[in-house]
């Protein structure tokens, strides 16, 4: 499999960051879906397969504390990829705990060398 195989969907409302994200990823070959709200997340895992959704935990109009529980429930499988400059007391274990489909934890700022290692693991691109 090639990264080209795979979608990402990205719910980031920094657009500076966004058009990191978007160079980098794209850069490696993944389709790539950006949002910058939940509701924009959510209307887009309706429509069409995402295989890992890496979010921020502050959007738009609400936090990804209210878009995650509805993701485990309605997508179990999908991973996520949590990326926050917020809540400097969340941990990665912690929301595991809670939310089983959240594979990977980070706080901004990221390298991006991070993040893309990260992803390939999660895809089993390693090898790649």
């Amino acid at each position: 499999m090639n990264c080209s195989d795979f979608t990402i969907l990205v719910a980031e409302d920094d657009l500076n960051l966004m058009k990191v994200y978007e160079k980098s990823l794209s850069a490696e070959g993944y389709r790539l879906i950006l949002v910058e709200s939940e509701k924009h997340a959510l209307a887009e895992l309706d429509k069409a397969p995402v295989d890992l959704l890496i979010t921020d935990i502050n959007l738009k109009t609400a936090t990804a504390f209210d878009m995650l529980p509805f993701i485990q429930e309605a997508y179990p499988k999908l991973p996520v990829i949590v990326v926050t400059g917020s809540y400097d007391w969340l941990t990665g274990d912690s929301l595991k705990n809670h939310f089983g489909s959240v594979k990977r934890f980070f706080k901004k700022p990221i390298s991006m060398d991070v993040l893309k290692r990260n992803i390939r693991e999660i895809l089993n691109l390693e090898d790649v």
